[in-house]
């Protein structure tokens, strides 16, 4: 295993991206690309299977946390004052993935990410942007940011709907997602998930050739927001089939 530390110029700011590479002997050109951000299992599983991963941090989280503050509510500061802390991640993973396409790795199209909560969310939003993401699975995440407290309490009504990631179902439907939210789950509630699964399930079936089903959304027995170990790994074998 190599790690290889590199930064990326995004506008005015120089991102610090983590590229981490299989055993010598096990890269070749059907290896892919898995993003993922503080999550070991599936990076474990990738790189056993030959594959490379790649992080970063969020915006607002680890080195990168400015005047607004750390973690959500630093997301939810820096978006009320201008600065969309999503469409920064955005721009983060577009211009990482062109570093990593330079280095000849990812050019055969099986691009792949994994996030848990509001990694989750910035994943389908890279997703809908970004067509080299081929297939995202996202475990108890966020899909509206009116479900979270602290984020709630500093962010107008509008922007939070603006926000829900069903807006994006239509750039998504040609995606594979994997969705897994617990049954119990009051972080980031099981409706909102649920939705819209329901409404990138029809933008498919309407869209997509006849029999084509490669989507999953799981409504599992766990408590609270946490996801089980189980369903972590259920959702990287859905990534690493899909690499197949």
């Amino acid at each position: 295993m190599n790690i290889d530390e590199f930064t990326v110029e995004v506008g005015d700011e120089k991102l610090s991206c983590s590229l981490t590479s299989p055993e010598k002997a096990r890269p070749n050109d059907e290896s892919a690309l898995l993003l993922n951000i503080n999550a070991t299992s599936p990076t474990e599983h990738f790189l056993e299977a030959g594959h490379y991963v790649l992080s970063f941090d969020l915006p607002h989280h680890g080195e990168r946390v400015r005047e607004y503050g750390e973690g959500i509510l630093g997301m939810g500061k820096a978006l009320m004052a201008g600065h969309d802390p999503f469409e920064q991640f955005i721009a983060d993973g577009k211009a990482a993935l062109d570093s990593c396409l330079g280095k000849g790795i990812g050019t055969n199209g099986k691009i792949v990410a994994y996030g848990v909560s509001r990694a989750g969310y910035c994943y389908l939003r890279l997703a809908a942007a970004d067509p080299r993401v081929r297939a995202v699975a996202a475990l108890s995440p966020v899909t509206d940011w009116e479900m979270i407290t602290e984020f709630a309490d500093i962010c107008s009504k509008s922007k939070m709907k603006q926000l829900r990631i069903d807006n994006w179902s239509d750039q998504l439907a040609d995606r594979a997602i994997y969705l897994s939210v617990g049954s119990q789950d009051d972080r980031v509630g099981v409706d909102p998930c649920v939705r819209f699964a329901m409404k990138l399930f029809d933008k498919q079936r309407r869209e997509l050739p006849e029999g084509t089903s490669f989507n999953q959304l799981h409504v599992v027995d766990s408590l609270g927001h946490s996801p089980a170990e189980y369903w972590c790994l259920d959702g990287t074998h859905y990534l690493l089939r899909f690499c197949e």
